[in-house]
């Protein structure tokens, strides 16, 4: 069972609705482009984005060129609009799930939904992943390393994180470009992707840690996609600063211990990186990903990254982890 565990996706019917009502939904669709339709969330700029991100033809096609044989189908960051007033951030968040829902049931179970919550309201947050868990079945939620430039310590997201582990979803931490730590400074280069989504994974996890999450919600499952970001080769120091500085020994373990909590995917790009993290984390926290359809960050060869990094057909990995996670049965 191989099981592409980040993937994005931007289902039709979401979009055809957006360009009819876009106004109740906080939102204006345009394709100043024929067929590169982009999207302006509230006041923020105008996000385009890929026709790949839509066209399921193609993504099974890639998909079986690919080898993989499922694959989930998560939001793109720059499209959950957060900034938006609580009730239009949660109608949006409801359209998508919706939508993602009824596409993956026409799929033959290859394709899995993932859903979406408005977390610029923590009680709007805890209700659409109740509807998303209960009413449609979804296992798994992705969300950002931050939300309007606050950490995920922070208390007003507490009640989302004790529904999820309630619940038993997945929540996949994914950060986006345009909104993470120091992105004035990023500018060139992409290195506002390059450097800066790592680092903002960094945050995410190390504010679990600190901030007690992982300690008060031993249960709660949540993987950090590009292999953690740079949190796995930061775990030594931020061990450390536990032991010796007062104002880090906020919680009762090492960090060591709470780092064996997440769950990471496989998308590092170097055989040296993969293989670290897999002694950091051991395959029994290590998922397939890709990327898709993002393939300038992407990885266009997973299983040949794996072999690359002596993990070929560990079945944990491949599809295993996941398949636990997220209640998959093979087809």
């Amino acid at each position: 069972m191989i099981i592409d565990i980040h993937a994005h996706f931007t289902p039709p019917d979401w979009i055809d609705e957006l360009r009819r009502n876009g106004a109740r939904y906080g939102c204006e669709l345009r394709e100043d482009t024929p067929g590169r339709p982009s999207l302006r969330l509230g006041d923020e700029k105008p996000a385009a984005f890929l026709p790949s991100l839509s066209d399921l033809p193609v993504r099974l096609k890639t998909m079986a060129q690919r080898g993989l044989e499922y694959q989930v189908l998560s939001p793109a960051m720059s499209l959950v609009g957060y900034h938006l007033p609580e009730a239009q951030g949660q109608a949006l968040s409801r359209l998508f799930n919706e939508a993602v829902a009824a596409t993956a049931k026409r799929s033959d179970g290859r394709l899995i939904p993932v859903a979406t919550v408005p977390m610029q309201s923590g009680r709007a947050a805890v209700e659409e992943l109740d509807y998303a868990v209960k009413k449609l079945g979804i296992r798994m939620v992705e969300i950002g390393t931050n939300v309007n430039g606050a950490n995920l310590d922070e208390d007003s997201f507490q009640p989302f994180f004790a529904r999820a582990a309630e619940l038993g979803a997945l929540v996949q931490l994914h950060p986006h470009q345009d909104c993470v730590a120091g992105a004035d400074r990023l500018g060139r280069y992409y290195l506002s992707n390059l450097i800066g989504n790592p680092t903002d994974s960094a945050i995410a996890g190390a504010s679990l840690i600190f901030g007690g999450v992982l300690e008060k919600l031993p249960s709660l499952n949540v993987c950090l996609v590009h292999g953690g970001g740079s949190l796995p080769y930061l775990l030594g120091r931020l061990a450390y600063g536990h032991s010796a500085i007062q104002v880090a020994h906020t919680v009762p373990e090492s960090p060591n211990k709470y780092f064996r909590s997440f769950y990471f995917d496989t998308l590092v790009h170097d055989p040296r990186a993969l293989r670290f993290l897999n002694e950091m984390a051991g395959p029994d926290r290590l998922m397939l990903g890709t990327d898709y359809p993002y393939d300038n960050t992407g990885e266009k060869d997973p299983l040949g990254a794996l072999d690359r990094a002596g993990l070929a057909g560990n079945e944990a990995i491949l599809g295993g982890n996941a398949a636990k996670l997220l209640g998959i049965e093979k087809r």
